[in-house]
């Protein structure tokens, strides 16, 4: 009679996958399961970074231009070591050729290295000077300490003539010394000004091929993002569509997929997630968030707003969450599974139509068959329909 209404165990309707009562916590595996599960999930993410380092070997990676171009030229005042790029093993790349930055350095090596001398003798004679100042002073507290000695009658330890010669001597060094460090200096600042239209044209040079070179890393950061994505996204999407599938036939193996989903999904974020950060304007960002917090009310606003932000996206998905697994019907299952009132959590028996203790409704009769019913199950328990009865207080 009811012929239509048979199905194979296993088998569900749409109507079934609608008004799903299942918990979550009988489609589990076991605790085995869970770290096969794990471990693989960990495999997957493991392989799959070494893959897209793997892939980001194959576009060639552009060079930066040498910077020790412009360590040498950018501090003439305090270059005391003067060495060309080749001896600290950094030869001119591609880039710097491209540009002419090689011929650019090269062509003012020679006032480059007078230019470090003259600035390591100027520095050594500083020295010097310092050290004899430091003598003086040392030799007018002995001067001092004999001259009150005498005064008082002692016999004085050092000679105040001799330190009065010692000093004399050291400050007609010291003027010595800094006539020379003028005269190295007259001789300094000619060369700096006869290369500075240089200088000025290398750093021109360097900042183009600076931006010629974030231009091709941008291009190269593009390529790699296309490579990762290609090899990510069937596995994401091939994972997804199962997992999917699986879940609306209720199968048992829709953790496998789960897990699988997990460990794409983490993979294609990571892609889509580095991409994005690159392509960002982080500078552009970076001075508006500035410009924000300099300002009180805009910066409260960004508290406030952040705050809201937060509570608005976590809230939210415990929301979800909350509303999903306690939804009424999922507790009216969750009670009367451990035979109790759907209402009030009351010890019910089999045979109550009515809870004792609320009178909450439990049971009513069947559209299809007539015969009683439990009012919160999907299948009427005697003829297998799947009419559901609404939630009632």
């Amino acid at each position: 009679m009811h012929l239509q209404n048979e199905k194979q165990p296993g088998e569900k309707t749409g109507k079934d996958e609608q008004n799903s009562y299942e918990e979550i916590s009988e489609k589990r595996t076991s605790k085995l399961g869970y770290i096969l599960l794990i471990i693989m999930v960990a495999f997957v993410i493991g392989v799959g970074e070494t893959i897209f380092s793997d892939l980001a070997g194959i576009p060639e990676r552009p060079v930066a231009p040498s910077s020790c171009v412009l360590s040498s030229v950018r501090n003439l005042e305090s270059l005391t070591k003067y060495s060309t790029c080749q001896d600290r093993g950094v030869p001119f790349n591609d880039i710097d050729k491209k540009f002419g930055l090689d011929e650019k350095y090269n062509g003012i090596k020679p006032q480059l290295q007078e230019i470090a001398s003259l600035n390591a003798s100027i520095g050594s004679n500083n020295s010097e000077v310092r050290k004899l100042e430091n003598d003086i002073q040392r030799l007018n507290r002995d001067y001092d300490l004999s001259l009150q000695e005498k005064m008082a009658g002692e016999k004085a330890i050092a000679d105040k003539e001799d330190i009065k010669n010692e000093i004399t001597s050291a400050k007609a060094k010291i003027g010595i010394l800094q006539a020379e460090i003028r005269s190295l200096e007259s001789k300094k600042g000619p060369l700096i000004s006869q290369i500075r239209p240089s200088v000025q044209s290398i750093e021109r040079s360097h900042q183009e091929a600076k931006d010629y070179f974030l231009g091709k890393a941008a291009w190269f950061r593009f390529k790699v993002f296309l490579l990762t994505l290609v090899f990510i996204l069937p596995f994401f999407a091939f994972s997804v569509f199962f997992y999917f599938k699986l879940k609306r036939k209720n199968s048992p193996y829709t953790i496998i997929f789960t897990a699988t989903t997990t460990a794409f999904s983490i993979l294609f974020l990571q892609v889509v997630g580095v991409f994005l950060y690159d392509i960002l304007p982080k500078e552009w960002l970076g001075r508006i968030f500035k410009f924000f917090m300099e300002a009180p009310f805009l910066r409260y606003v960004i508290y406030y707003g952040s705050v809201i932000l937060v509570i608005g996206i976590f809230g939210g998905i415990v929301y979800y969450i909350q509303k999903k697994v306690f939804s009424p019907a999922k507790v009216a299952i969750r009670r009367l599974k451990d035979k109790k009132c759907p209402g009030c959590s009351f010890s019910l028996d089999s045979q109550h139509a009515f809870c004792p203790n609320c009178g909450l409704r439990l049971k009513e009769k069947c559209q299809h068959c007539g015969e009683l019913r439990i009012k919160y199950l999907p299948h009427c328990p005697n003829c297998g329909t799947d009419e559901v009865g609404k939630i009632s207080a």
